[in-house]
């Protein structure tokens, strides 16, 4: 089997940082995404994650036109105007690029996850934009050395999206359970060693069924390097339920 890293959208709820990290080799955190974070609010995530065990979410500058709805937890968002989103460059996504970097750093961060807008269509425009944008604004240079994931809308066909993905040298995020019925196996021969699995679980109710774990089982053997994110309802348990079955 390939390196395997297992883990859940953002922490599930009534799990704590420590059990969550004895059990699960990955999380995708978004609190990046929604606002500015303190130094000393990252350090308590780098008490307990080992070095390449948290993918950063984006700040939703770089990649949205309007700010995500504020919680609890995020009372501050980024600085934005009309100019922000989309992969555009910008005043707000540059000062943000510089806290994304930070925060990469001081986390030793596994990679960068780059959410497109809702209905980013395959056009010629966006995907020039997307080639300006990998190209010359979220660059190795003002992200890290880190991968670079990028989530493409569901308007993209996966093996279309994995494809210009590869040219712009960044990793493509899709849903390996989200299969045409019609092409089975349009997952199959993608030509790529690494893939970012981010399994929403959509129209599922409960865990994850043991076909569904095994398919994925299936999948992943065919990469040499693979994450795994589960954003389904019970995410915790199937994250969990998979790693078993990885290691049956």
């Amino acid at each position: 089997m390939p390196e395997v890293r297992i883990g859940t959208v953002d922490l599930p709820p009534r799990v704590e940082k420590e059990r969550y990290f004895e059990e699960l080799s990955y999380l995708e955190l978004s609190s990046l995404f929604a606002g500015p974070q303190k130094p000393s609010a990252l350090a308590k995530w780098a008490e307990v994650a080992l070095d390449g065990t948290i993918g950063l979410v984006a700040p939703w500058v770089l990649t949205q036109r309007t700010p995500p709805t504020l919680t609890a937890k995020t009372t501050r968002t980024w600085n934005h105007d009309a100019t922000v989103g989309d992969f555009r460059d910008s005043v707000h996504a540059r000062s943000a690029l510089v806290q994304l970097r930070a925060a990469v750093e001081q986390l030793h961060a596994a990679c960068v996850v780059f959410k497109s807008p809702a209905l980013f269509a395959p056009s010629a425009a966006n995907r020039d934009r997307l080639r300006e944008f990998f190209g010359n604004i979220a660059t190795h240079e003002t992200v890290g050395s880190v991968p670079r994931v990028w989530i493409p809308d569901g308007l993209w066909e996966p093996r279309t999206a994995v494809a210009f993905a590869t040219e712009l040298g960044v990793t493509c995020a899709i849903d390996p359970l989200v299969v045409d019925p019609l092409s089975p196996y349009a997952l199959d021969d993608l030509g790529v060693e690494s893939i970012y699995f981010r399994v929403e679980g959509l129209g599922r109710a409960g865990s994850l069924r043991t076909e569904d774990l095994e398919d994925l089982v299936d999948i992943a053997a065919n990469y040499e390097d693979v994450t795994i994110a589960f954003a389904s309802q019970s995410r915790w348990n199937d994250a969990r339920n998979l790693r078993k079955t990885l290691e049956t």
